[in-house]
């Protein structure tokens, strides 16, 4: 047939456009997506092996402290813990809440999660207030210290200040007595000149 050569063309063409290019182009698409969300369920999950669900403290947060960090998100922030709580939140009479329980409940209602510890832990507050208490005393000491030689250079200030008025009181009788001496052997002021300044011998 005479168009037999533009057929087999025409097939071949559709063969490399549509079969291999296109289904290619798809099935990157495809791959491409679920590396994404492998890669995104990766990260999720490490985030939850590092990262409190409650308070968002990193692992790194509890390094060379008292309380680990799975004892942290097994005792002080579990998250079924607090699901319970929610729960019980919901399922109890609003007339047998108490303070805190009315207040959750309230801010359940407005979806509201100021009412989480974010950012905070009851293991670390101690510790950081320890840490300050150390760092009172130890300021408290220097101050007392300090408070101590400001004293001692004081006293000696004041030792100072006596020896350096007894010795002027001590020139000051030396000139008296040198004035009285030489005055004795002074011409008086008339014959001077008129001049009334006493002049040593």
């Amino acid at each position: 047939e005479p168009l037999f050569p533009a057929r087999v063309v025409y097939d071949l063409l559709f063969y490399f456009i549509v079969i291999i290019i296109v289904l290619n182009l798809i099935f990157g698409v495809i791959i491409d997506t679920f590396a994404d969300l492998r890669s995104e369920k990766q990260k999720k999950e490490e985030v939850l092996k590092t990262t409190c669900f409650i308070c968002g403290l990193e692992r790194d947060k509890f390094d060379n402290k008292t309380v680990s960090f799975e004892e942290h998100i097994k005792l002080e922030h579990n998250i079924w813990n607090y699901l319970y709580f929610i729960v019980l939140v919901r399922e109890k009479n609003q007339t047998d809440y108490t303070g805190p329980e009315s207040y959750v409940a309230h801010m359940i209602k407005n979806n509201n999660l100021d009412w989480f510890p974010r950012m905070q832990a009851m293991s670390l507050v101690v510790t950081d207030g320890d840490g300050e208490q150390n760092e009172m005393r130890m300021l408290q000491d220097k101050l007392v210290s300090t408070m101590k030689v400001v004293t001692m250079l004081t006293g000696q200030l004041n030792e100072l200040k006596e020896q350096m008025t007894e010795q002027r009181k001590r020139r000051q009788r030396m000139g008296f007595v040198d004035v009285q001496a030489g005055a004795s052997g002074a011409l008086p002021p008339s014959a001077a000149g008129g001049n009334h300044q006493i002049y040593k011998s």
